[in-house]
């Protein structure tokens, strides 16, 4: 062991010698106690393992694109740490995703909130494959809402929404239960029938909570129909196949700021209107107008915020970085919804987007970012003319004085 360590930090000084980029820290653990120690070629070949060392380009290759996009110095040490919430999130929803033994995994934690998701809400994901009838049993609970987005797409195949559900088309129960039968053909099993196609992939569940300390989530369960599966060890290829859709998974996390309106990365303090037709349906919540905008604010400016919203049952706003990731709302007050805010006499809002407290009771905090993306989500006002919010950049002194 001596000697591998001796052999080691020669290896480290000539490389530092020669401009190499010598490993550290647990890598360099790594490197020092496999010395001497040769990889079996028989499993190099294997699928799974080509598999992982595509995942590792696409992770090097997405680093880089994170030093590359980030503007400061925080939004790129956090990007760092976004990637890893990101593969964290991949891994769940498709590396451990089983068709066969389905179950609804939540997707967020409570400080993982990556994919411009909305902090005051929960989502769930399942795994479904057309070639099986699946069975989900619920009770609604006290959500202000609840939606079910059933996708489809295999493999590379982009995703497609072919059903949708919500608290307002489930058929529910006197205490609010409900079944739901996923099958291609009409069975005379009795639920809710949603027919499915070849290559169903998954189901998304939506749960809007406007008060957490006085709603209760949604119950869920799902099982597949008909006769046992049967165990099999899993294979080579299929180990392969899962860490191929983490990696299709991990590359659509990471680039939603690349692809979800980039133009208001340099048009800031606007907001821009969206709907899940233009946003796609995989991904965004049917009954919801979305309103979209970006910060930009220098160290002593403050962002000024008028709003008026819909008569609606539910909506919020939230705070996101370069990289839609929410920061932290557990603690600051990064998101609100329409049970937080306070209201003026006619019903509009005031919000003051600032990087410190300036006493104002609808205040949400930068986190230190100075620039940032802001979304609005109003449930059930899709056909409804709501006016786009109002923006006035301020210095922060003349904040002060105004409030």
């Amino acid at each position: 062991m001596h000697k591998k360590l001796l052999i080691g930090f020669l290896l480290v000084f000539i490389g530092v010698f020669l401009g190499h980029q010598a490993p550290r820290g647990p890598a360099l653990y790594s490197t020092l106690i496999n010395l001497g120690i040769s990889s079996n070629e028989d499993y190099s070949t294997l699928a799974s393992h080509q598999a992982l060392l595509d995942f590792e380009e696409l992770f090097s290759a997405t680093r880089e694109m994170v030093l590359n996009d980030a503007r400061t110095e925080q939004e790129a040490a956090e990007g760092m740490r976004w990637l890893l919430r990101a593969v964290a999130m991949s891994v769940e929803v498709a590396a451990d995703a089983n068709p066969q033994r389905p179950y609804f995994q939540r997707m967020d934690t409570l400080v993982r909130k990556v994919g411009g998701d909305n902090p005051d809400a929960e989502y769930e994901f399942a795994a479904i494959d057309g070639q099986y009838d699946y069975k989900i049993t619920g009770n609604i609970g006290s959500v202000r809402y609840l939606g079910f987005t059933f996708n489809a797409g295999q493999g590379t195949t982009p995703r497609r929404q072919f059903a949708y559900l919500s608290d307002k088309t489930l058929e529910l129960d006197q205490e609010g239960n409900f079944t739901l039968i996923l099958s291609q053909e009409p069975t005379d099993i009795s639920g809710q029938w949603v027919q499915i196609p070849d290559d169903a992939s998954g189901i998304l569940v939506r749960q809007y909570i406007a008060n957490r300390k006085k709603e209760e989530l949604p119950t869920l369960n799902i099982e597949v129909l008909g006769s046992p599966i049967q165990f099999s060890p899993v294979t080579d290829q299929e180990i392969a196949d899962a860490i191929i859709s983490t990696s299709y998974a991990f590359l659509h996390l990471t680039t939603l700021h690349q692809r979800v309106l980039p133009e208001l990365m340099e048009k800031t303090n606007v907001f821009i209107e969206a709907t899940s037709d233009s946003l796609g349906g995989a991904i965004s919540g049917n009954d919801n107008l979305y309103m979209i905008g970006s910060y930009q604010l220098a160290d002593d400016e403050a962002l000024i915020m008028l709003v008026q919203p819909p008569k609606t049952r539910y909506w919020n706003i939230a705070l996101e970085s370069r990289w839609h990731e929410t920061a932290d709302y557990l603690h600051r007050p990064t998101s609100m919804t329409l049970d937080e805010v306070n209201y003026n006499e006619d019903g509009s809002v005031e919000f003051i987007v600032a990087h410190k407290d300036p006493g104002h009771p609808n205040w949400l905090d930068t986190s230190g970012h100075n620039f940032g993306f802001i979304t609005l989500r109003w449930l059930d006002a899709m056909d409804e003319d709501v006016p786009m919010p109002k923006l006035q950049v301020i210095n922060w002194s003349d904040l002060i004085k105004k409030i």
